[in-house]
């Protein structure tokens, strides 16, 4: 990957948070996994593996519908935060968890109905033979037919040149547990023509005692562009169906704020 495992583990203290109030993709990636039956009709039951899975956003919500989901991520951190969802939820028979690179990693299953790579994850590998290696290995692993959702952010140039450089407040809340006021700061950089944008988070912690803790984490996002994204996919192995701007399934147009393609295995 672009980064290290042990990198995604500095974010584990503050992912849940980050994505505290975020469920809009939730409700697509469950009916697409509940369509991915197989010719005969086979809708029950279905299997659906998560590519970057992190703390279980959606595996679990996903897995308490009734759908055995298995999730992949490189961090044992997020993994770790992951098995105590599933376990809080009572999913475990139906959820499990990998750690591996999502660019090589094979596991013995290779018949999944449905797999889905949410939350701009494919953008983390951050050269295009990465991301087309990790669209290779979702093929690997999905029966004739099988779906593939892949959810990135829609490249808007002129407001990420707006923005580059700029150091924003993003976030702020209350973390109980750690007895911390936290302030969650970007700062993002684009370089359009490596279609890079090199962002930092900074979370800083104000302790009750004025104690400030700051945690610093950089990575780097390459987006892509609705044909590139296209002809990626095709080059993996399929055939893509859909090409949405938002989760309700509306059209993709230059101003969408997601990238989202609904692809079928050939």
């Amino acid at each position: 990957m672009s980064i290290s495992s042990t990198h995604f583990d500095r974010f584990s203290p503050f992912y849940d948070w980050d994505y505290r109030d975020y469920r809009d993709d939730i409700q697509l990636v469950v009916d697409v996994a509940h369509n991915a039956g197989d010719s005969a009709g086979n809708n029950a039951g279905n299997s659906a593996l998560e590519m970057g899975c992190g703390t279980g956003r959606v595996l679990v919500p996903l897995a308490a519908t009734g759908c055995r989901v298995v999730g992949v991520d490189s961090s044992p951190a997020l993994l770790e935060l992951a098995r105590q969802k599933i376990a809080q939820a009572g999913v475990g028979a139906r959820a499990s968890l990998v750690q591996a690179d999502l660019r090589t990693f094979s596991l013995p299953e290779k018949d999944f109905d449905f797999a889905f790579c949410v939350s701009n994850t494919l953008m983390h590998l951050s050269t295009q033979a990465d991301q087309l290696g990790a669209l290779q290995v979702a093929h690997s692993h999905l029966r004739p037919g099988g779906w593939l959702l892949v959810d990135l952010f829609n490249p808007d140039i002129p407001h990420l040149t707006a923005i580059s450089g700029v150091q924003e407040l993003a976030d702020r809340w209350e973390d109980a547990e750690r007895a911390a006021s936290v302030l969650k700061w970007v700062v993002r950089r684009v370089d359009v023509a490596r279609q890079l944008q090199e962002t930092t988070f900074i979370y800083e912690s104000v302790f009750a005692d004025g104690r400030v803790e700051k945690v610093v984490l950089p990575f780097t996002l390459r987006f892509l562009w609705p044909s590139e994204g296209v002809l990626l996919l095709e080059k993996a192995g399929f055939r893509v169906e859909a090409l949405w701007g938002d989760f309700d399934g509306n059209e993709y147009e230059s101003d969408s704020e997601h990238l989202i393609f609904l692809a079928q295995k050939k």
